[in-house]
């Protein structure tokens, strides 16, 4: 396990986010020294945590994931494929501990949705949208038609559910597909695709697919049992709750462990029928599992602890005694920050260089990755500010992502789609949308920040596609002119 490796990702990941807090503490935004220590405890744990959690999923998660979806292509029975993709894709969403968090904040908008019910509901979308991820790739369906369809019906569905609840469907979206989650389904579609004929160009999009799911099931949910005032929360309910650190981790480790153990099951089930690793490897794989899970409770307790709070006092500080041009560069800083720090961000990129055998810079996709962030938590702060209708982001936002596939490679539409999924994962979920929550004063605006991070690379990294695709052109015509010269 190469832990000193990815102990220098995060620290470069890390350490940038944590600069900007001290220094905004000791300049404009005072934390306080209770606050202040909170937030370094957790910062140390984020660091040490994420490590982990980043070298166990490489040889844990990641195995399992591709020889999953290899066997399932030898296997060549549709039906075999359809159910243990929904297996999977249902179990690794019940793992993620941000929706349990996220059902909680939902079933306080409206107590009659029962949080249990509201994670399940969830799961179902992400195993049938992970279903129909890996029938698009087996029957070579274009990516860009299967996410035209399906966001049409999703553009339908939130039509009649109002801002507050379509916010949440999307913010549902964000939080599903995390860091758990995503390095298992990224895996699944490489191994599949790795059968095909275009197997480059499909290797990305499951997740993208995927993370309709939940968008669908909050909307469905809200159409069936949500009153359409749902969402209309006292601004009392924004405030902080001030946990113990030991009931914190608790908390965590409880939360984490339920998870766990419905997909640590189906791996030993899958081993013994299916996948059949020999010993040493899946000793590894075993012990990869245990590293994730002490990396993630670890992860999930700093951010809980410490990064929760301090994310929700500096969005009220800021807003009460600042500008509104302070409060929104503020979070451009942030947006661009934040999203490094996220799990699976780390194992997408690694996983786009990689594939495209190092054609796809890992540092270049970052860069647009932070931009596009940095500029969705902006507008998210903005249209908190200015009270804009969170539906005119979806319309507009990803109807041009949509148009966008038109033009922009296969290869980066899937990538696009699926950094959608993963941009938006613990640390924006925590803290960015404690900030905004802070910035709102009501859990009402609040709701959408994760939804818009999630959004922003639809579009930013088509935009790096047709870069790319102008740039190999070129390079192509200026080869032509040599050869034609001599």
């Amino acid at each position: 396990m190469d832990f000193v490796s990815k102990l220098k990702e995060t620290l470069i990941s890390v350490l940038p986010i944590m600069a900007i807090v001290l220094i905004l503490n000791f300049t404009i935004a005072p934390l306080g020294t209770e606050n202040l220590l909170r937030f370094l405890l957790g910062g140390l744990l984020l660091i040490v945590g994420l490590s982990l959690f980043l070298a166990g999923t490489e040889i844990g998660m990641v195995p399992v994931g591709e020889k999953l979806g290899s066997v399932l292509t030898q296997k060549r029975n549709i039906w075999f494929m359809i159910l243990i993709g929904f297996v999977i894709g249902f179990a690794v969403t019940l793992a993620e501990p941000d929706v349990s968090v996220l059902a909680g904040q939902v079933h306080d908008l409206n107590p009659g949705i029962s949080e249990g019910l509201l994670t399940v509901m969830i799961a179902l979308g992400v195993g049938l949208f992970v279903v129909i991820g890996l029938l698009r790739t087996v029957l070579g369906l274009k990516l860009r038609w299967v996410l035209i369809v399906f966001y049409g019906l999703v553009f339908l569905l939130v039509a009649f559910i109002g801002q507050s609840m379509a916010s949440i469907s999307f913010d549902a979206s964000g939080a599903t597909t995390g860091p758990l989650a995503v390095p298992f389904i990224l895996a699944m579609g490489l191994g599949v695709s790795g059968s095909t004929k275009d197997d480059q160009e499909s290797s990305f999009g499951l997740t993208g697919v995927a993370s309709i799911g939940p968008i669908m099931a909050v909307a469905i949910m809200a159409l069936t049992a949500v009153s359409k005032s749902a969402g209309a929360v006292a601004d009392g309910q924004a405030e902080a709750v001030v946990e113990t650190f030991g009931s914190v981790m608790l908390s965590v480790l409880g939360e984490t462990a339920i998870g766990f153990a419905p997909l640590l099951g189906i791996i030993l089930i899958l081993q013994f029928t299916l996948l059949r690793f020999p010993k040493v490897k899946m000793k590894n794989i075993l012990f990869g599992i245990v590293y994730s899970f002490i990396g993630i409770v670890l992860f999930l307790t700093g951010v809980s602890y410490g990064f929760t709070d301090v994310g929700m006092l500096l969005g009220k500080t800021l807003f009460h005694n600042y500008s509104p041009v302070v409060v929104v560069l503020i979070a451009l800083v942030f947006g661009g920050i934040v999203v490094i720090a996220e799990p699976a961000v780390w194992v997408l990129t690694a996983q786009i260089e990689s594939v495209s055998a190092g054609r796809i810079k890992r540092s270049l996709v970052m860069i647009f990755l932070c931009i596009g962030v940095a500029l969705a938590v902006a507008l998210g702060i903005l249209r908190i500010l200015l009270n804009i209708n969170f539906l005119w982001f979806v319309y507009i936002g990803v109807g041009t992502a949509l148009l966008m596939t038109f033009i922009t490679p296969g290869l980066f539409t899937g990538i696009a789609f699926d950094s959608g999924g993963v941009a938006s994962g613990p640390m924006s979920t925590s803290f960015l949308l404690a900030f905004a929550l802070g910035v709102s004063g009501t859990v009402d605006m609040g709701f959408g920040m994760v939804g818009l991070i999630a959004m922003s690379p639809l579009l930013s990294l088509q935009v790096l596609g047709m870069i790319f695709r102008l740039k190999e052109r070129k390079g192509k015509k200026e080869a032509a002119d040599a050869v034609a010269s001599e």
